[in-house]
Parts: structure tokens; sequence; C-alpha cells
């Protein structure tokens, strides 16, 4: 390995949810004998704890308040931590990565190394923001020059999400890293054996494609009264209300709502497939979970995770469309028969591509190179 780092993280210190990605990447860092500082969004540490790992070390601190970090305290906070621990990367995560990485490339006059991650696409926030603002406008015109001046890598979570890097940022530092997922696989899948079962989780926004979802089903179920096919449906969003009303005395549709997050297992795990319809999406951690719980997917063409499957093997792909989806549930129904296999290749995949080990080793060879 090369010589051993300071490297800082700003994320959310937790072992669950998406931002376990930054956890278990800060604890692979420590284990190779690097210093990793870690600034904490939520949970919120009102002190600093050090864990020692050998010859490495974690300091884990939070910002001065629970707010989101956008004040001059929060710049001015910021500069004295960089004094004390002069950090050679700097990794940032949504909007820690503004204060942390602007103030880095400042101070070391362009010495420190800097990944931004590149969470959403743009086109996917004009789906759901609807209309266009002078707001937006700033906020975009302002990343644009963040990316050009202060970024030296803007880490991307499929091949679709660096092509609307480049499309829209006209930007060319764009690197791949697949998002990991923690694996909680505790038991095989226990599906009801006489129904199939297809299930989406998520948030129901106009980008995820939801109502054409339940259109498409409706049009599917009408034409083919004994189809075994029923659709759940749980997540919350803007569309909800809309969703209710869309559903309402369909016997084939179930809404549950917002998922807690110890529920969200045991809800994928008990489905046949995992349904994804999104119009635009930068990958889909959902279809990690998914894969990571042993059931195989139906994904949206128009998501960065179609990019790293294959048809037939641990999913089945269609465009966000109505007419496809009909037709998309056509041949779950016509080759249900391939689904057990499907659900061991889905675990394999997340196994192969999206486990937490194969993530950290990624990123880690990214800093070292």
């Amino acid at each position: 390995m090369a010589d051993i780092k300071t490297i800082l993280i700003a994320h959310n210190y937790t072992k669950d949810s998406f931002a376990s990605m930054s956890y278990y990447l800060a604890h692979h860092l420590a284990d190779l004998g690097n210093r990793v500082v870690f600034i904490s969004h939520k949970p919120f540490f009102d002190e600093s704890k050090i864990i020692n790992k050998g010859k490495g070390e974690i300091i884990i601190c939070s910002w001065p308040s629970e707010k989101r970090p956008t004040s001059i305290k929060d710049a001015l906070w910021f500069s004295k931590l960089y004094f004390k621990y002069k950090p050679d990367v700097v990794i940032g995560h949504f909007v820690g990565a503004n204060i942390t990485i602007g103030i880095s490339k400042l101070i070391s006059i362009n010495k420190v190394k800097t990944f931004s991650y590149y969470h959403t696409l743009v086109q996917q926030i004009i789906l759901d923001q609807k209309r266009t603002s002078l707001k937006r406008t700033f906020l975009f015109l302002r990343k644009k020059i963040f990316y050009k001046l202060f970024c030296d890598v803007i880490v991307c979570p499929s091949e679709l999400a660096k092509k609307d890097l480049e499309n829209n940022y006209y930007s060319k530092k764009g690197l791949v890293i697949l998002n990991p997922m923690k694996d909680r696989f505790q038991k095989s899948n226990n599906q009801d054996k006489n129904k199939i079962v297809i299930s989406y989780l998520g948030r129901l926004d106009p980008s995820k494609g939801i109502v054409e979802l339940i259109e498409a089903f409706k049009i599917y179920r009408k034409g083919n009264k004994f189809s075994n096919i029923v659709l759940n449906i749980a997540g919350t969003g803007s569309q909800e209300q809309a969703i209710k009303k869309m559903i309402d005395n369909e016997s084939t549709i179930t809404f549950f709502g917002g998922l807690s997050y110890d529920d969200v297992d045991d809800y994928l795990s008990e489905a046949h497939f995992t349904i994804i319809p999104s119009k635009m999406d930068a990958l889909n951690m959902v279809g990690i979970e998914s894969m990571m719980n042993k059931t195989p997917l139906l994904v949206s063409n128009t998501t960065g995770l179609a990019h790293s499957l294959e048809e037939g093997r641990e999913c089945f792909k269609f465009d966000s469309n109505t007419k496809s989806m009909v037709l998309l549930f056509e041949k779950v129904e016509r080759n249900f028969e391939q689904q057990p296999q499907m659900a061991i290749n889905a675990r394999n995949t997340y196994l192969t591509k999206f486990s937490m080990e194969k993530y950290c080793i990624n990123f880690s060879n990214q800093i070292f190179q």
C-alpha cells in the first residue's frame, strides 16, 4: 500500500441505511493503517470520539449544530478542523461536500485530493420538481463551478450517472464506483405459493414511474382475469394521495405506506420480484437491497442499475411506459418457472458487484493509486 494518509469523510456515521457505505469505508481505511476523520451529520455527536484500529484510527465528530452545514459558522469550524488534521484526501456526500471540499482545496492550495459524490441525476430532479425556478438555476450553476474548480474526482454510482454528469455539467471527472449495500441476508425467501407477488418500494414521486406502473397493471389484470400476479406498493412521496385514489377498490393491489427500516427485508424477501419502474434513476439502492435478499428484479432500462444486470439472469428489463409494463407482466407470468434460478442469480450478483467489501477495495484503490 502507498504512504499512510489522513482521509476526511463527510457523511452519516451509521451501519444502517444507504450511508453505511461511508461507515464501512472509514473502518476499511483505518484497518489499513490510515487516520480517518469522519464528520457525521446524522447521528450527531456532541463530543469527538476516537476509535483505535491497530496502526490506524477513526476520529468521529459532528458539525457545530444538527442543522445542515451551510453557514459561515460551519465554514469557520471546518477551517479549524482542517488545520488540526491536515487531510490528504477529502470525500464529501450531499451538502457536506460543499464546505469540506471547497475549503480544503483553498487552504491546501489545491494539494488535497477531493472526491465528491454525484447521487442524483439532473433529469430526475427536473422530473420531480416539474417547474424551473431561479433558485434551481442558481444552485445548478454553483454546482457546475464547484465541480470545475474544487473536485478532482466525481464519484458516479453508474454509467448512466456519469453520462448525466457529462451531458449536464460538461465534466469529464466522473468515475464509476458502484454503490454497495450492507449484507443483511438471514433467511431464504418465503413467498405465497398461490400468487406471483411483485413489490415496489421507494419514493412515490413522478420520476419513479408509479402511476404508469399502476395503469399498466390495471390494464393487464383487466385482460387477464385469471392472472396470479398481485402488486404491492410501499413508500411515501408527493404522489401518495393520487396513488391511493388510483388503487381504491383494487383487490389485487395492496398499499403499505412507508415502511420502517426493520421491515424492509421481510417486505422484499416475501416478493417473487421487486419492480423498479423509474423514468430516471442514478442507480437504485432498493434494487440492490432486493438482490441482497435473494429477490430478482423487474428493472426499467432508464435506471443506472439496469446497465449492470443481464436480461433473463437476475432480472427482466423493460421501458418505463405503460405499454412496455403490460408486456412485462405477460413475460413474468409466461416465464415464471425461471424465478427460482433468477433468485439465486440475484443473490450472486449482489455478492460479486455490490457487496461492501467490493466497494471498500475499489474506493481505496482509487485513493492510493
